[in-house]
């Protein structure tokens, strides 16, 4: 890891707030997603907003990718602008019985080459965090983050909705043939 990915002295931290979500256009979908936003943020000015897919593997502090201390980092040397991250696990069923299992639908949602997911995330979720915090609606303003299939449903999002999202950030990006990827 390098300087960017651990704490600094004197570098303001942001905060990160859980929340669930149940979602409308994957009917049925519970998932948990997380808000970091900026110390420097105020609402008189929109921010940049970032998704991350998988959000719980990039939200941690002390795992491979903490995204929210390379945020602090960046934001704090001027080398990123005020970004607020909407970071968003998959969809998933709730268990049907106590002696059952939730039955993640994250294959559907970030491989399926559909606008579902950009809808997911434009009607549903930056709706939803817009209500809080005031998010830019400038494309170039906004970056679509993930890994494996979370990079291809970020390509995807991307593709469909260039009007949207104008940065995208695929890590091993899963363009192969699931559900036509390739």
């Amino acid at each position: 890891l390098g300087p960017d990915s651990q704490r600094q002295p004197g570098v303001p931290q942001g905060t990160i707030t859980k929340h669930e979500w149940r979602s409308t256009i994957f009917l049925g979908m519970l998932r948990d997603y997380w808000v970091y936003v900026p110390a420097q943020y105020t609402p008189d000015k929109p921010a940049n907003v970032m998704v991350f897919q998988d959000g719980g593997s990039y939200v941690g502090v002390d795992g491979d990718t903490r995204a929210p201390i390379v945020f602090d980092n960046l934001i704090h040397q001027g080398k990123l602008p005020v970004t607020i991250a909407v970071l968003i696990n998959p969809g998933y069923f709730p268990p049907v019985a106590p002696d059952k299992q939730p039955v993640s639908n994250r294959s559907f949602e970030y491989d399926t080459l559909s606008d579902q997911f950009a809808r997911f995330l434009l009607e549903e979720m930056l709706p939803a965090v817009g209500e809080k915090y005031k998010l830019t609606q400038d494309p170039a303003g906004r970056a679509i983050c993930g890994a494996s299939s979370g990079g291809i449903c970020s390509w995807t999002v991307a593709w469909q909705r260039p009007d949207a999202f104008s940065k995208v950030l695929s890590h091993v990006g899963s363009f192969a043939d699931i559900r036509g990827g390739n």
